[in-house]
């Protein structure tokens, strides 16, 4: 691997401290999606590492290539070929590195104010959406490379086309000096060394190109899903700091209220001290009369005796 000393984003420090702090603060779908983003540009830096083998290994097959006059012109066209693939290849590596770059130091900036100031400050992983321009711009050159090695594609393999035919022709012609029957090359399916050295390699090139605009494309969703997530996020907490704001009061109150009723019944009243005094006085008397009426039962007695 070629790309920026082979460091997929996934195993960057800064991407990884990011996803920690975005989880410790129950951001966790914003977490995933900063995640997913950093894995689809890895993808891309797999797939132009691809093309680069392809696209050499397609160098090395033109230049093995037999020495004639007819293949030395087709060589030349396939060559402009390779190097039209090999160009588009060098940009689309360009713009992958400074995506790579940026979501680096947005990432780095996001992770150093969220240690300072708080949650809060991690709504700024929404400025990953900065990254999208570039992702717009590399999906246009992908597509513009799609359509170009398209034409490749249709122009070698009507080349090799050609050439098949013509050795035939040849091996015909020379069957027919030496009083030979000709062969029905329609029946056999034979491939001209320019479909080996050129169209294979131009055709897994154009699969890769296929699927880095996938790659592309899901990226690109991928940080709109992450700018409404964090939106929506915000929202959620502004409307429970709102509710919080109403409820407090109306718990102050509460507490205030209990309170008075818990803590009342410890102050207390001068009548009920005057009842307790008034309690005591009759008992006093009730039991005087007792003890009297007891004393007179006696005399009582006696005289019933006399």
């Amino acid at each position: 691997m070629d790309m920026e000393a082979g460091k997929t984003l996934t195993n960057e420090e800064v991407i990884r401290e990011l996803l920690e702090l975005l989880k410790k603060n129950a951001m966790k779908e914003q977490a995933n999606d900063v995640f997913e983003i950093c894995s689809y540009v890895d993808g891309l830096e797999k797939k132009i590492d691809s093309m680069t083998e392809e696209l050499t290994n397609m160098q090395n097959q033109i230049k093995e290539m037999q020495e004639d006059t007819l293949v030395n012109n087709a060589k030349k066209a396939l060559s402009e070929a390779q190097e039209r693939l090999n160009t588009r290849r060098e940009q689309i590596k360009s713009q992958v590195l400074e995506v790579k770059a940026q979501v680096k130091s947005t990432a780095k900036s996001v992770v150093d104010e969220g240690k300072a100031k708080g949650r809060t400050a991690l709504y700024r992983v929404s400025e990953f959406l900065g990254i999208k321009k570039r992702l717009l711009d590399i999906r246009e050159n992908v597509r513009g490379a799609i359509k170009t090695t398209d034409k490749d594609i249709a122009k070698t393999a009507l080349l090799a086309k050609e050439f098949r035919e013509a050795g035939q022709t040849a091996a015909n012609a020379f069957r027919t000096f030496a009083d030979k029957p000709e062969v029905d090359y329609s029946q056999k399916e034979q491939k001209h060394p320019i479909t080996k050295a050129v169209l294979a390699p131009m055709k897994a090139v154009k699969k890769m190109l296929v699927s880095m605009k996938l790659h592309l494309d899901a990226s690109i969703d991928k940080l709109d899903n992450l700018a409404m997530n964090v939106q929506l996020d915000k929202e959620k907490h502004m409307e429970n700091a709102k509710a919080q704001e109403q409820t407090e009061p109306e718990m102050a109150e509460a507490e205030r209220v209990e309170a008075e009723i818990v803590y009342a019944p410890m102050v207390a009243e001068p009548q009920e001290y005057q009842y307790n005094a008034d309690a005591f006085e009759a008992r006093k008397t009730s039991e005087g009369k007792q003890e009297k009426a007891g004393k007179a039962l006696p005399k009582v007695s006696e005289d019933k005796v006399r």
